[in-house]
Formats: C-alpha cells, structure tokens, sequence
C-alpha cells in the first residue's frame, strides 16, 4: 500500500486553482476511481494514463488504485490533469519515488501511445506553480514557450510520459531537458501572423475622411464605435485597419491577452506570448455564449478573445436580441462575470467595439444613386433592433457614405498607419503623464465656450449621464490628440458631432 500525491491545476475563469492530486495503490480488485468532483474528461484520464503508462514500459500493476483531486467542491474540467494523475499513479504504483513527485506540478494530456500533448491554461498555470511553491513544473514541449515567459520556477518540456519520469528520477537528465528547452527557445521561428497585419495599411483606403479620423480618436482613446453605410462603402475595409494604428502591446498586456487565449484554447501550439492586438469578428449568427463566454465549460467568449484589441460586429442589428443586450455589462465594466451553481468565473473584456451596419434593410436608404425600397415599418423595425440601452455605451456613431468619383481620384491626406499610429501613441502618453492632482484637474477642466457648449447638448439633446461622460472623454481624447491640456470648445464640438448626429440619423 502507498501513497503519492503531485501538483494539478483547475481552470476556473482565467485563473488556475492548485489542485492536489493524490494517488493510493493497495490490494483489491484492480481499477482505478477518481474522486473530488472530475468532470468527464478528468474521469476518462484512467483509460488514457492507464493505455500510455504501457505503452512507455510502465504498466500499472492490478491493484485497486484511487485518485483524489483536492479540494472536492472544485470542479475539474479537461484533459490536462493526465499528466498529473498518471505522475502520481506511478509513485503511488512503485515507478518514482513518492518524495520525488512531492512539490512537482503537471499540465499536459497524454495519449495512449504516451505522448504527452498540449492543454488548456499554460499561462495562468506558469503563474500559479511559482505562487505556491511548485520546484519543477512539466509541460508538453508545445506549451514551453508561453510558459517560460511568466513562470518563476524551472520548466521542463516533455514529449512523453515516460520522458516525464526520467526528468523526475534523474537530476542529470533533468538538467540536459531544461538545457534542450532553453536552445529551442532560442532557435524558433517567429509568429508568421505579424507579418499578415502589416499588410493592412490605412494609406490603402481612398476617400473617408471623416471616418479615418474617427478611427484615430477611437484608437487613442479606446472608444467604441458604430459605423452606419451602404453595402460595399468601405465599413469592414475599415474596422479591419483598427489594429494597424493601435500601438504595439506592453509585456503586460501581451500576458493578459496570451492568459485568456490559452484558457480559451485558441492559442496555436508552440508559440509565446501573443504579439500582435486581438482583432475578433464573429459571425452574427454567433450565441450568448459564444460572445460573452460561458457554456458548460466556462470559456471566454469573443469580447474576452478581443481582450486589449478590436472586437468587430458586422450587421449588428443581425445578432440575436439576447446577444447584444449580454455586452452591455462588458463595454461597461471591461469584464464579464458569469455565474453558476458550481462558481463564479471573470474573464477580462477591455476591448474596443467597433460595429457596423446598414441604414435600413435592403441597405440603401439615403444613397445618391440606388432607391431604397423599405417601409417606414420595415426600417423602424431593423433599427430596434439596436436598444437604446446598448446604444448608450457607445462613445462615437457615424455615418460612412457611399464614394464619389472624386472621392476615388483624391489622393491626398492619405496616411500609412505607421503615422497615425504615432499620433496615436503620442496621446496615450500625454494622456499618462497628467497628473491627478486638483490643480491639474482645474487647468485640465473644459473652458468657458466649451461648458456653454456643453450645457445647450444637455438642453436640446437630453444626454444621459452616462452620454455626459462619454462626451467629455471623447473631447478629452481629441485634445490629447492635440496635446492640449485644456478641452476646448472645437474638441467638444467635434466629440458632441460624434456622439449626436447620428444618433439622430438612427432615431429619426
């Protein structure tokens, strides 16, 4: 009879709670059971460790084994907790010493020929293996360059399970697999994905002015955006050329964003932390909880995967009614908060929305050329699709028209997006560098003409409060723009054409 017990992680939102995974062998009819609440996957980790464990020379002896997985009122879900049990099993089977296994921690799912392969969570468990103490945390090989970025203990990349035993029997061999690790770390190739973003290049887009220039103050500012136009005006051309004048992201951020996309298993295997900002489009016949998160696992949906980037909604009165309401909390709170009867998991949601949608039904109410052939029912209805409520939480609307021939022919005021970029990245910094101090706040305050202005908005257009406060962040933002400490009444006159006009169009 013998007792071993290892280090596992449960995934609950983005966080990866230690779970310790203890294995008892002793005498009875042979099997293995696993307790502490495993969700299916978890329970069908006997068959895999079981199949793998003899296909490495390691065959568990027929013995009545238990696994427990502590604490039990935590729900385990996935396929990483194989290489943890089957750690564990072995100890407790005679194959690895039980003090060895101690303060080891393992994420990886393995095969039934033994490979060890990727799992969800690599990046939220690097982090939870330094907190508590772990000495050696073992990964598939693919999971080793997002890991090595965040953890604080030494991390071994196995390609079997029977690699993950002589790691932890031998030190020598131990030292020669980290040594490995660290040369293919070394010499991978880069993320070929950055090289398809450049190719995206504002300069590229003619005409638009006016649109360009709101793409600017939402890129600054990390605004959300609603673009109304005809089919084909350039709305998608443009939203998709978001990401190129976003500055690049901070260590930081470029953490967050790999922590969720690891935990939503959308990170391609072998590759570090994510390097360029999210840019998300789902399809508007996307779920609740496709777009927010949740289902019976609990993944981030697509407003958590656009984390520190652009989520993009194309035909926006066309995703469900129940799909739309769901982002309000998100553009709010830059979080979502799913509850259940098992826990309450949060996944970050500061992301950018921008959407896009057509002026009626057929698309061409309002065009110079094309009559639109809606009823005044029939467009009342496609635009009450988008509430007010929803409406309320985004900072600019307006509106993308249809381009001339001249439009076509002018060439000038195009910028590359490395420019605007620039402009961009200059406002974020000024906008750091104010301080927070009450004499600051007093010279930073709107000036005379801009609080007249102000208070005629409030009179004639009734803002909400929360309308008052976006409007005053976007006239903040084009005055950082401007490198302006004082809102002036030209920022606020262009931020209240932002925020009202087409609001009007939209409502008349």
């Amino acid at each position: 009879m013998a007792v071993a017990s290892t280090w596992g992680f449960a995934l609950v939102g983005i966080e990866a709670v230690p779970v310790r995974v203890e294995a008892h062998a002793r005498s009875g009819l042979p099997g293995v059971a696993i307790v502490g609440l495993p969700g299916a996957a978890v329970r069908e980790a006997r068959e895999r460790v079981r199949s793998g464990a003899a296909s490495c020379g390691l065959p568990l002896p027929p013995r009545r084994i238990t696994i427990n997985l502590s604490p039990g009122d935590v729900p385990k879900e996935g396929s990483g907790f194989d290489l943890p049990v089957a750690l564990a099993t072995l100890a407790a089977c005679g194959y690895l010493p039980p003090d060895a296994v101690r303060d080891v921690g393992a994420l990886g799912e393995v095969s039934l020929d033994g490979v060890v392969r990727p799992s969800r969570g690599m990046v939220s468990v690097a982090e939870t293996a330094g907190a508590i103490g772990v000495r050696l945390l073992l990964t598939p090989i693919e999971g080793l360059p997002a890991a090595s970025e965040v953890a604080t203990v030494p991390v071994a990349g196995v390609r079997s399970l029977a690699e993950a035993v002589m790691v932890i029997k031998d030190a020598r061999a131990r030292e020669r697999l980290l040594e490995r690790g660290r040369r293919w770390l070394r010499c991978r190739p880069g993320d070929p994905r950055t090289v398809e973003r450049e190719t995206l290049d504002l300069g590229q887009v003619l005409g638009q002015h006016q649109a360009k220039r709101a793409l600017e103050i939402v890129a600054a500012g990390s605004h959300h955006l609603l673009m109304i136009g005809s089919p084909g005006v350039g709305k998608t051309m443009l939203a998709g050329r978001l990401p190129g004048i976003l500055p690049g992201l901070t260590r930081e951020e470029a953490i967050d964003v790999t922590r969720v996309w690891s935990t939503a298993g959308v990170q391609a295997a072998g590759t570090g932390l994510v390097k360029d900002r999210p840019f998300r489009a789902p399809h508007h016949t996307a779920s609740r909880a496709a777009l927010v998160g949740g289902g019976l696992l609990s993944r981030p949906g697509e407003v958590s995967l656009a984390h520190r980037g652009v989520l993009f909604l194309d035909e926006f009165p066309e995703f469900s009614r129940d799909a739309l309401e769901s982002l309000r909390q998100p553009l709010e709170e830059g979080r979502v908060v799913i509850s259940r009867r098992t826990g309450t998991a949060v996944f970050p949601a500061a992301c950018t929305l921008v959407a896009a949608m057509n002026p009626c039904p057929c698309g061409f109410l309002g065009h110079p050329v094309r009559p639109c052939r809606c009823s005044t029912t029939a467009i009342e209805r496609y635009r009450s699709r988008v509430s007010g409520p929803l409406l309320d939480r985004v900072d600019a609307l307006i509106e993308v028209p249809p381009l001339t021939l001249a439009s076509l022919d002018d060439t000038s005021g195009l910028e590359p997006s490395a420019a605007v970029r620039a402009r961009v990245a200059q406002a974020r910094e000024f906008r750091l560098q104010r301080s927070t101090g009450k004499e600051t706040e007093r010279a930073c305050a709107p000036s005379r003409e801009a609080q007249s202005l102000l208070r005629e908005a409030l009179v004639r257009d009734g803002l909400s409060g929360r309308g008052y406060a976006r409007v005053m962040d976007l006239a903040r933002t084009i005055a950082d723009l401007d490198q302006a400490a004082q809102v002036s009444a030209e920022h606020l006159a262009e931020a209240l054409s932002l925020r009202l006009d087409q609001r009007r169009l939209l409502f008349a």
